[in-house]
């Protein structure tokens, strides 16, 4: 993964900036869906490369992301597919 793409995770502390780093990993070409299998989001490469599946973890921690209705709670809130 591109420096730019470890620079969206690098800065996780609350809900507003768990959402920019959507936001940061859709802008630069990142898949991120929600997994109902995982119970979280996870980026799309996440099917070869699970290398930052800790890191969606805890986004989707931070942002309370445990389920489809509050991944789309969160969506509102935060517009995370707005890309």
């Amino acid at each position: 993964m591109s420096q730019r793409l470890e620079e969206c995770f690098a800065h996780l502390n609350d809900e507003e900036s768990a959402a920019e780093c959507v936001h940061c990993l859709k802008k630069h070409g990142e898949t991120v869906i929600f997994s109902d299998k995982l119970g979280r989001l996870a980026l799309g490469r996440e099917m070869w490369d699970d290398s930052h599946a800790k890191d969606m973890e805890s986004v989707s921690e931070i942002l309370g992301i445990t389920d489809r209705k509050t991944y789309e709670e969160a969506d509102r809130k935060y517009n995370l597919t707005m890309y």
